[in-house]
Formats: C-alpha cells, sequence, structure tokens
C-alpha cells in the first residue's frame, strides 16, 4: 500500500526550495509526523536528529556537541512540554533557532522567551513546503518570522 501526502509536483517544488543544509533536531509525539519530517529534510540535505520526547531531545541536546542550528518542537508534548523544552534549550544554546508547532492556537508572546530569541510558529496541519518556508524565514530573519 502507497501513502501520498501531497502530489509529485508540489513535493517536487518543494524539495527544490534553497535552504542551505543545516543540523536539525526534531521533537514530536505524532509517530507518523516525526517520520514524515526526519526523511523529509534529510531528503533536503540536513542532518536530522528526531525524538518522541522532549526528555529524550534534551538529553541528546546536553550530551552531543556541537549543537543543532535548528529545533523544530511540538508545543503539546507528554511529560516536559515544548515550551519548556525551548526555555531550556535558549537557556542552554542561545543562539539555536527554533521552530514551533502545534494544532491548537498559541501565541509566541505568552511563552516568556529571551529577548532577541529566534524562535517563529508553524501551526499544524502543514505541508512540506510550509515547513521549508518557515525554516528559511526563521534561518534567513525576515522580519515578523522570528526574534521574539
Amino acid at each position: 500500500m502507497r501513502i501520498t501526502c501531497m502530489p509529485c509536483s508540489l513535493l517536487k517544488s518543494a524539495l527544490s526550495m534553497p535552504l542551505g543544509a543545516v543540523s536539525i533536531l526534531v521533537v514530536d509525539d505524532e509517530p507518523a509526523l516525526l517520520d514524515s519530517m526526519r526523511s523529509y529534510l534529510s531528503r533536503l540535505g540536513h542532518k536530522v536528529t528526531a525524538f518522541r520526547s522532549a526528555a529524550a531531545a534534551w538529553e541528546s541536546l546536553i550530551s552531543e556537541e556541537p549543537a543543532p542550528s535548528v529545533v523544530i518542537v511540538d508545543l503539546t508534548l507528554d511529560g516536559m512540554s515544548g515550551e519548556e523544552f525551548i526555555r531550556k534549550v535558549l537557556e542552554r544554546e542561545p543562539a539555536i533557532a527554533v521552530l514551533a508547532t502545534s494544532g491548537y492556537p498559541l501565541s509566541l508572546g505568552t511563552l516568556g522567551l529571551p529577548q532577541g530569541a529566534r524562535v517563529a510558529m508553524l501551526q499544524k496541519p502543514f505541508t512540506p513546503r510550509m515547513l521549508t518556508e518557515a525554516l528559511e524565514r526563521l534561518l534567513g530573519g525576515e522580519q515578523g518570522a522570528a526574534a521574539v
């Protein structure tokens, strides 16, 4: 059985979008979405490490060098929340860019993040192209997409 999420033409277009290869840590408790993001971002040439829990991702983050350039994290995780994870990550590594995802309407302003943090929000559900565009805005520093 073959499952297709989007037309091949859209996937081909999204895969060709320019974004330099970076190290990305992904945290999401939805296995299918986690695997899709890992596979998609890896095909774009990124080094992707993926975890189903913030606690496991945190252990990896504090034990491995260098730190990833980007963290993509679901805000509604069991155990350590995505919000707590983001605060801990930015306290340890303020230069990391963070893309927070959620299926619930949330505002980054309510997270109490440090001034100047590079954090953006991506509402679920999202397409591969939306993910790529959000990462480009975050890493490119487009106004309104990042700096809190």
